[in-house]
């Protein structure tokens, strides 16, 4: 079972930017302090997901039905650093 596609990655990791402002003080770090890294180049897509995903600052995703997989491609994941870097003022 995988646990999400691409495409739901990415819209998840939205998610917890835009819900930065309402989790708990400690949650807001943790999520700010991973998606930095990810911001950065430090650590790729898969490995931010994950991390959020550990410390549960995402929630788990349900079964993942069959679906076509929708590949991200690299504008996708400029778009997303690009919003990571105006909320969290990098």
């Amino acid at each position: 079972m995988k646990l999400a596609e691409p495409n739901n990655v990415l819209k998840q990791i939205e998610h917890a930017l835009e819900k930065l402002e309402s989790s708990s003080r400690q949650s807001q770090e943790k999520i700010k302090a991973i998606l930095k890294r990810y911001a950065s180049g430090e650590i790729g897509l898969d490995e931010a997901y994950y991390e959020l995903l550990e410390d549960e600052l995402i929630p788990m995703p349900q079964r993942c039905t069959m679906s076509a997989k929708i590949p991200t491609t690299a504008d996708d994941e400029l778009r997303l650093k690009e919003k990571i870097n105006s909320v969290l003022s990098i």
